[in-house]
């Protein structure tokens, strides 16, 4: 009967720490407030996409690749050379996503017809130091054991090198942008409002637009 009681006691601690281990990564995930650094493009040069007649083109190539978090960790802690790094795909969810959102914003903006438009437009984002949940969990959180303590950033950079090919003319140039995320724990009621996807979503439909406004000067 002791030895009953003395598992139970066991068991009942064992789902208290688990409990307490699930809240304090709850409580991490959303202590965290993300910002962009990004051109602000005017509300009336996206609504005068639409309006001005253009050329659209015909094809929309697209490709997104990423310097891991974990790589400008091991750099950043002398493990790694820079000159060593390589990036890498987005996985196909992500890749999915991107190449939807600016096939509808050319769409929108009268850029993209796949019918009765004429040449090419090769858009490349190359991002450095985007991280997962799971790289933080193995690197940034361990490495920074004060984070609920004191304030601690991450900031990733987005690089849009756009190329555009029509009647035999080409066009190159990039865009930038950028997303600090902030975690500390008096951030946790502002988590909702201010999420790194939602960020980096608006710096690419930034980049995105700032291209598509260029192009319509050409």
């Amino acid at each position: 009967m002791i030895r009953k009681n003395n598992i139970k006691i066991c068991i009942i601690n064992l789902m208290k720490k688990i409990n307490i281990l699930f809240f304090a990564v709850i409580l991490f995930l959303s202590s965290c407030v993300s910002t962009s650094k990004t051109k602000l493009i005017p509300r009336n040069e996206i609504l005068d996409l639409e309006k001005t007649a253009k050329n659209p083109y015909k094809q929309i190539l697209v490709q997104w690749k990423n310097y891991s978090y974990t790589d400008y960790n091991k750099v950043n802690r002398l493990e790694k050379d820079p000159n060593t790094l390589t990036p890498q795909e987005v996985d196909d969810d992500d890749y999915i996503k991107f190449k939807k959102r600016v096939i509808e914003k050319f769409k929108e903006s009268n850029m993209y017809d796949e019918t009765n438009g004429t040449g090419t437009v090769k858009i490349i984002l190359l991002t450095y130091g985007r991280w997962n949940y799971s790289e933080l969990f193995s690197t940034f959180l361990v490495d920074t054991g004060y984070i609920l303590i004191l304030p601690a950033s991450l900031k990733v950079t987005y690089r849009m090198f756009v190329t555009a090919e029509q009647n035999d003319k080409e066009y190159k140039f990039e865009k930038t942008g950028e997303v600090k995320t902030t975690f500390h724990l008096l951030l946790f009621p502002f988590y909702p409002i201010s999420t790194f996807s939602g960020k980096e979503k608006y710096v690419i439909d930034n980049m995105l637009y700032e291209t598509l406004i260029d192009l319509s000067k050409r």
